[in-house]
């Protein structure tokens, strides 16, 4: 019996793809955040797209989103994220429950003894930037991309003490500032008001025009371009491009 189970467990590693985009949100179990709709994109453009679901189970892109309680113990990571090139996931998850935030942290720290690239969307409620913010400091340098919007940039000097400035320099500026002093790879700020987007990264700023789309949609465009330009030093410029021209 030990041995058909351990047959069956390898069997079902090994359907996993090598070098796919998996998505966790566990404070969702009904498909409507931003994980859920930047997994979309990416699939959408032909990613190969995993979702974790709430019961510790994974599957190809789209999920069932089952509303099962989340136990942490019911994850293994390990298993989940083997063979995994991305895990996507975003802030909302820190504000769940003790369970939902056990599991996304474990998620965070799985990915990098596993070779996952993490990419975090801080998106959160307007009252509770401080406590997101308070826990993915700790976290930063587990993360390979952070994106921000315009007003976030902000909020994040006003609580590092920096100058705050709502102009186009000064938020790429502060953009600039995160990413030295966090070595996050990739810190991408997307400002639609102001109408310009920009990566600071290893080699510099790159930027371009915003444009309209919804942030879901952009950012699968501008992951999926990273993919496609790999470490390249013009990979952020052209992903940042290709989310326009597409």
């Amino acid at each position: 019996m030990n041995k058909l189970i351990h047959l069956g467990l390898l069997a079902r590693t090994m359907a996993r793809p090598m070098g796919r985009v998996v998505g966790f949100a566990s404070e969702d179990s009904k498909g409507t955040g931003i994980v859920h709709a930047v997994s979309t994109s990416l699939h959408e453009l032909g990613r190969d797209v995993w979702w974790i679901q709430r019961d510790g189970s994974d599957c190809p892109f789209p999920p069932s989103l089952q509303p099962h309680e989340i136990h942490r113990a019911s994850f293994d990571w390990h298993d989940l994220l083997n063979g995994a090139r991305w895990l996507l996931t975003g802030g909302r998850s820190i504000l769940g429950d003790e369970e939902e935030f056990a599991a996304w942290s474990a998620a965070l720290t799985f990915a990098e003894l596993e070779g996952t690239l993490n990419a975090f969307i801080l998106d959160s409620p307007s009252d509770r930037f401080n406590d997101i913010w308070g826990v993915v400091v700790p976290r930063i340098r587990q993360m390979h991309i952070l994106l921000l919007d315009g007003e976030q940039i902000d909020e994040i000097a006003q609580l590092e003490n920096w100058p705050v400035d709502s102009s186009k320099e000064g938020r790429i500026a502060t953009l600039e500032r995160i990413h030295r002093q966090t070595l996050v790879p990739h810190v991408i700020g997307r400002d639609i008001e102001q109408g310009w987007a920009a990566d600071a990264h290893a080699y510099g700023v790159a930027e371009a025009p915003s444009g309209t789309d919804s942030t879901s949609n952009w950012l699968g465009l501008v992951m999926d371009g990273l993919i496609r330009s790999g470490h390249a030093r013009s990979a952020a410029q052209e992903a940042l491009d290709s989310a326009i021209l597409s």
